[in-house]
């Protein structure tokens, strides 16, 4: 039984890696995975959870806490804009692939509810982008490049906020949507990018072309699933990254 149990585990991880590797790759080329993406490894793993369920393997509490957990919160993220459908399908397709804990032996403490370990390590993941953001725009700063030499009278807040969360690309570079989305138009910065209009988009990437700007403000949109990506390798390796971190540091004050 207990080999049984390892051994689904292991198929349970290499149908979730082949399925966030290839969805990976579409959302870094497309940004759009196809439902069937999510819905065949889905499938895969309601038959895994009723083999489980059939030779008492799986408890049906622990169960539907983790696909209940993920279902809500990636729901509630979904509809307050936070999350695309495939972000949403992605964790949906998680939790019924792995509706409990995996038997690893995991580097750090394992995870109580793997699903809201999955979460965290992801959101960690995803702060770890806003770093790189900053890197990128310190290496400009660095050769010399002004980033805010159109917008010097903007507040000192929104130049931080930017400098963590935006990008200041050669405009000859400019992809646009569903790529990137403008931060500046003719006149002033913005923080938070529509996202919800393509046409507007490309409309003010236009005017900002037709005025010779060299370098313009954008928000790229962060591949999720790629992030989604290393927070599962993470949370098959590592186990709870965060409460991991947490325990370490209070023995060591």
């Amino acid at each position: 039984m207990g080999l049984n149990t390892i051994l689904l585990d292991y198929l349970r991880t290499l149908i979730t890696l082949t399925m966030l590797a290839y969805a990976s790759y579409k959302d870094v080329k497309t940004r759009e995975v196809h439902d069937l993406v999510w819905i065949i490894p889905s499938t895969i793993g309601v038959l895994f959870d009723l083999y489980e369920l059939f030779t008492n393997n799986l408890n049906v509490i622990e169960a539907l806490i983790n696909i209940g957990f993920i279902i809500v919160l990636s729901g509630v993220l979904y509809f307050l804009n936070l999350f695309g459908e495939a972000d949403l399908l992605a964790f949906i397709a998680l939790s019924i692939i792995h509706p409990r804990v995996p038997m690893y032996n995991f580097i750090g403490y394992p995870p109580i509810i793997f699903s809201f370990t999955l979460i965290a390590n992801s959101a960690m993941t995803g702060v770890l982008m806003t770093l790189v953001t900053a890197g990128t725009n310190m290496m400009l700063v660095i050769k010399g490049i002004e980033l805010f030499n159109r917008h010097e009278s903007t507040s000192l807040l929104k130049k931080i906020a930017l400098f963590f969360s935006g990008r200041y690309i050669k405009v000859d570079s400019l992809r646009g949507p569903p790529f990137e989305y403008p931060l500046e138009d003719n006149e002033k910065l913005m923080i938070k990018p529509n996202l919800s209009n393509d046409d507007e988009a490309n409309q003010i990437f236009k005017s900002l072309r037709e005025n010779n700007f060299e370098r313009v403000w954008v928000s790229t949109t962060i591949p999720y699933i790629v992030v989604l990506l290393v927070g599962y390798l993470i949370s098959v390796i590592f186990g709870d990254l965060m409460f991991t971190i947490l325990v370490t540091l209070g023995h060591n004050s």
